[in-house]
């Protein structure tokens, strides 16, 4: 995954290693809480296709902390290649995430296989996004993570989305 840039409302801007830093340090400070890693990506397009991957650290039952990062690529007017190209870019970014774990915090004790890692795909049942649904969510299972669509895909639909626009 080449370098991104993340901006959290709380934290400033960060690159995704110090995004693991940030979730490293909180769940650390919450050793008995339950955390969930999730990633989304929305897309709309202008002049150039308008893409914004966003990694949610979601504190169980006490809220959260988001990290978005905002790139342009070639305007991309095939939806279901647009949908794909989202998922990519969330499947890269929680790859890389976990590779960051892996190499900087495994000989720490820090256990990073607890949190749950899920994609957010922006796809519903209700729309052009539909047909696509079942090989998405197939692509994200067989990749090692649970996959949500809408309405319940907040970290894309409603997080991403925001950026989006």
């Amino acid at each position: 995954m080449e370098q991104k840039y993340f901006v959290s409302p709380t934290f400033g801007n960060l690159n995704l290693v110090e995004v693991s830093d940030k979730i490293v340090d909180i769940v650390k400070h919450h050793p008995t809480d339950a955390f969930k890693i999730t990633i989304g990506t929305d897309s709309q397009n202008f002049d150039k296709t308008k893409i914004v991957l966003v990694v949610v650290l979601e504190h169980i039952g006490k809220g959260g902390n988001f990290f978005y990062n905002i790139s342009r690529i070639n305007r991309i007017d095939n939806v279901r290649q647009k949908l794909f190209t989202e998922t990519q870019m969330s499947l890269e970014c929680a790859e890389a995430l976990l590779k960051i774990f892996e190499e900087k915090y495994e000989k720490t004790g820090f256990d990073y296989t607890k949190m749950q890692f899920v994609i957010h795909v922006d796809a519903g049942e209700n729309g052009k996004t539909k047909s696509v649904i079942p090989e998405i969510v197939s692509w994200v299972k067989s990749c090692g993570y649970d996959c949500v669509t809408k309405p319940d895909s907040y970290a894309a639909s409603s997080v991403a989305d925001k950026y989006s626009k």
